[in-house]
């Protein structure tokens, strides 16, 4: 095919060779002279027509209208027998948007430049085969420039794809809360190429930013967790960021001047997603998203996001369990340790206890029955007396030996029975430290001789932390059997405490008590839990399955 601008000046039509009016300029030449309005028009049509850039900010035409020119220069180097190198096309303005978007934005500019070649031909007479040549190498561009770009934007897709997930196993791998949070942010920056990011866990009604980070400047972060700002939250509220959080949806936005999310200030023009985090598990936030002023936030980076916002709530849950599990498990070894250490001290007071009772009392009736064999020989009458000592010395050292043992186990428990064991503790309870003590007791029959003891170990420690820590006036304790369950639950008007904080007070040595009894509750197959709040007193109860409670 010999190129137009050749023919045009090797090749002169037949009007051309009849007319004595100077030699027409190349066909190009024309276009090139309109390529204004031949830009206008197609940027026209693209925006009408391709709804993915009708939705762009103005901030966007600048850059549309450089491709636009670019892609019609491209066209007209190649009707001059100069054809571009395909392979280096690259436009990274497009790369977020659908790839069938943006070949039906290359189809439009093809079409209007094909409709402006049809009319400047046929107003100034160039021969029709010159037409065809100039369509076959309009389409040819289009196909060649829309195969380019086809190969380059699966080739960043993919790229993107493979460092994406990448860093989701990365996210899945971290176990560290406050790792996790950093990771979240630099990858939304980095991986992801989004110019902010901040997240928010949600606690106490509030939302909370716990990590932040803009692409370009460190310190925008820095500031924004410096200020420790806490934004209110409500499933009243018709805020965007409420909205999606109790909503469990994404929202996709584009800032308007002076907008603000939460108490973050999105720069003008610029397209941001609220994107709930972990929406019905027990560790709930929200990601803030927000991409550079102008750029297109099409279905491809709505569906990433997406798959984001999954991974990270699953290891946000991960990490939830692993404090948990690491929580637990240190709470066990102290708990272990105390198990230990209160044997070690029980040994001792028991021995304690033998040494300065029993065994002085068994060493005197040693000595008494020795001056009774020494009296028997002397005097009978005496050593009647002495044998009456040792009697009397014996039955002393009996109720002792009793004594230790109800501390190891309450002898009431099996003579009496819990309820009546309950009561009396309870009455001296009330009498020693002043305490009014209201009790209310059901279900007791069905619970095994080793379940009572642990209720009553933990009622014990319960009424302990009461004594210690409530500063309350009354305390009521009441059980019940309900649905195969038994429910031992102590309340008191003390001064209440967070039940947030107590795990980490719990790290920090604290509330050992109520750490003791959730230990027992546990072994038993159970759970205790807390209601409390400052100033309104304290509300435990503790439940135990009247299975593991060897129902009989």
């Amino acid at each position: 095919m010999k190129e137009i601008r050749s023919r045009m000046e090797e090749e002169p039509s037949p009007r051309d060779r009849n007319d004595p009016s100077p030699q027409k300029p190349p066909a190009v030449e024309v276009l090139r002279r309109n390529l204004d309005r031949i830009l206008q028009e197609i940027m026209s049509r693209v925006l009408e027509e391709v709804p993915a850039f009708a939705d762009l900010p103005e901030s966007f035409l600048p850059a549309l209208e450089r491709m636009s020119r670019e892609a019609c220069l491209t066209v007209f180097r190649r009707m001059e027998g100069n054809p571009p190198a395909w392979e280096a096309l690259h436009l990274p303005e497009l790369s977020g948007f659908d790839l069938v978007e943006v070949l039906r934005a290359f189809q439009v500019g093809s079409e209007v430049i094909w409709k402006w070649m049809r009319r400047i031909w046929e107003e100034e007479g160039y021969p029709p085969e010159e037409l065809v040549a100039a369509a076959e190498a309009v389409w040819d561009s289009y196909f060649r420039a829309a195969n380019a770009l086809a190969t380059d934007i699966l080739r960043h897709r993919q790229r993107t794809t493979t460092e994406f997930n990448r860093f989701l196993d990365r996210i899945r791998s971290i176990q560290d809360m406050d790792a996790l949070a950093e990771l979240i942010v630099d990858g939304i920056c980095e991986i992801l190429g989004y110019r902010r990011s901040v997240f928010f866990l949600y606690q106490h009604d509030m939302l909370i930013p716990v990590s932040a980070r803009d692409r370009e400047d460190r310190s925008w972060g820095e500031r924004i967790l410096g200020e420790k700002k806490a934004y209110p939250m409500s499933p009243l509220s018709t805020s965007p960021e409420s909205q999606a959080f109790f909503s469990a949806e994404i929202k996709m936005g584009r800032a308007a001047p002076g907008e603000q999310i939460a108490f973050l200030a999105p720069q003008p023009q610029s397209g941001y997603f609220l994107v709930p985090v972990n929406p019905h598990g027990s560790l709930r936030g929200l990601l803030y998203i927000e991409a550079d002023a102008g750029e297109h936030l099409g279905k491809r980076n709505l569906e990433m996001v997406s798959s984001f916002a999954d991974t990270v709530g699953l290891a946000l849950e991960n990490a939830r369990l692993y404090r948990e599990l690491v929580a637990k498990r240190n709470m066990m070894e102290h708990l272990m340790s105390r198990i230990n250490t209160a044997h070690e001290e029980e040994r001792a007071r028991i021995a304690r206890e033998l040494h300065d009772s029993v065994a002085q009392s068994l060493l005197k009736i040693i000595y008494t029955a020795g001056f009774a064999l020494d009296f028997l020989k002397e005097d009978p009458r005496l050593a009647v007396e002495e044998i009456e000592e040792v009697q009397q010395r014996a039955k002393d050292c009996l109720h002792e030996l009793r004594a230790i043992m109800s501390n190891l186990r309450p002898t009431s428990l099996d003579i009496l029975g819990l309820k009546e064991t309950i009561l009396r503790y309870a009455e001296q309870f009330e009498e020693e430290y002043a305490i009014t003590t209201v009790v209310d007791l059901q279900g007791l029959d069905s619970l095994s001789p080793a379940v009572e003891l642990a209720v009553f170990r933990i009622l014990q420690e319960e009424l302990t932390n009461v004594r210690k820590h409530s500063n309350a006036d009354t305390v009521k304790i009441s059980t019940e059997a309900r649905n195969g369950d038994f429910l031992l639950v102590v309340e008191d008007d003390g001064v209440g405490f967070d039940p947030e904080t107590l795990a980490a007070e719990q790290e920090r040595g604290k509330h050992m008590g109520l750490m003791a009894i959730r230990e027992r509750a546990e072994l038993l197959g159970g759970e205790m839990i807390i209601d409390s709040q400052p100033g309104k007193g304290t509300r435990i109860t503790v439940r135990i399955p009247m299975v593991a409670g060897g129902e009989r």
